[in-house]
């Protein structure tokens, strides 16, 4: 596992993506990525600038400065660094823009053979950065880290700087788009076909062009899908449809606080629980807006009585939930994905297709009954495998 990177400070290393210093915005990648130590090579008389742009890393210990790379290949300087030269790193040339995810993909292609170095260019025109794996010795005794190789196979990303005015927008949207790239392993097939072309360039704005934090976001979302639920109460045909159009309008747009947290990388523990807590609550106002109108057009208490039932679906499903992260905990959430990309948010689009032919009254039924299928199914399957990790000869 690559622990150390080793980074020729960018000339452009204070310049802004997204708000966000060049340098502090990839070593925060290494860092995600499971990076442990950082050493940059910049002159002596660039110190302070460079560690002004390394952001929050600049006083740490894991991060070390040398004015030449060439001063780790002498055994005492690298073991006053605390650097293993057998030991594989990644290093970084160039004014490099990346996401994590490019990152992660060029540390698997290492990881599938350890043994060699890897290096690959940028894509933009100049082939003006490069991102090598190997050996921290073998990869500064070859040429050193340099940009004078072929570039890798095609993609979006990693972009570097050459100081063109137009270079931090394209890096800019380059990372804007590698968003659909990173969410589509999870994403239902409407919301990876529709919802993401749209959602990404919503966020793209944002990042560029406001001050909006992901929380915001969050929150303008949540009153806009609430307003959504209370015009599903109106027994009126129209207002029901648009009330189901507006539903998917807010589906397509929750996934806009993610993604502007990931371009502005402000992700937080607080802002996931509040898009998760702020979504469940959307979810069941509009529930139970869409059996409030059902009882008034119908004038039906069925639907009335529904609201409850529907309600301990809600929890019954909470606690299955609960109960497999509790006994499978990470095999749970690849389950719990699988159910997400065959469904996810895509129930917006068969609300529209049901308003459409006034026959709401189906999907309430339908949720109301389906929160339990997927409790029960989801308890049997874990409940299942919790028996078969009992000792042979244990009473289950």
């Amino acid at each position: 596992m690559i622990e150390t990177a080793l980074i020729a400070a960018p000339d452009r290393a204070d310049n802004a993506v997204f708000g966000r210093p060049l340098l502090e915005r990839l070593m925060i990648n290494c860092e995600r990525v499971g990076i442990k130590r950082f050493v940059i090579a910049a002159p002596r008389d660039r110190y302070s600038d460079v560690a002004r742009a390394m952001g929050r890393f600049k006083n740490l210990d894991t991060v070390s400065m040398v004015e030449s790379f060439s001063e780790i290949l002498n055994q005492h300087n690298a073991q006053e660094l605390g650097i293993d030269l057998s030991s594989p790193c990644v290093s970084f040339s160039g004014n490099l823009v990346f996401a994590k995810s490019q990152l992660a993909r060029i540390l698997d292609a290492h990881a599938s053979d350890p043994q060699s170095i890897h290096r690959s260019a940028s894509t933009d025109h100049d082939r003006g950065g490069e991102i090598a794996t190997g050996a921290i010795g073998e990869i500064l005794k070859r040429g050193g880290i340099s940009t004078t190789v072929p570039a890798s196979a095609a993609s979006l990303l990693p972009f570097a700087l050459n100081g063109r005015p137009e270079d931090r927008e394209e890096a800019e949207l380059r990372l804007a788009k590698s968003i659909r790239e990173e969410s589509a392993h999870k994403d239902a097939p409407m919301a990876r076909w529709v919802d993401r072309r749209i959602s990404w360039r919503i966020s793209y704005w944002l990042a560029s062009h406001t001050r909006a934090t992901p929380n915001m976001v969050t929150v303008a979302n949540t009153i806009f899908g609430l307003a959504t639920a209370l015009m599903f109460s109106v027994p009126n045909y129209w207002m029901r449809l648009f009330a189901a159009i507006f539903f998917l309008i807010s589906i397509t747009i929750d996934g806009v606080d993610g993604e502007l947290a990931r371009l502005k990388m402000v992700e937080s523990d607080f802002g996931g629980a509040l898009d998760v807590i702020t979504d469940n609550i959307v979810h069941a106002a509009v529930f139970i807006g869409l059996l409030v109108g059902c009882y008034r057009i119908e004038h039906s208490r069925a639907y009335l009585y529904l609201i409850p039932i529907l309600l301990g679906g809600f929890t019954m499903c909470a606690y299955a939930t609960w109960r497999a992260f509790k006994i499978k905990g990470a095999r749970a959430a690849e389950w719990l994905d699988k159910v997400d990309r065959w469904s996810g948010r895509d129930f917006a689009y068969l609300l529209v297709v049901l308003a459409l032919i006034n026959r709401l009254e189906y999907f309430a039924w339908g949720t109301a009954f389906g929160t339990y299928v997927f409790a029960l199914v989801l308890i049997w399957i874990t409940g299942r495998t919790e028996s078969s990790m009992k000792p042979e000869g244990e009473e289950v």
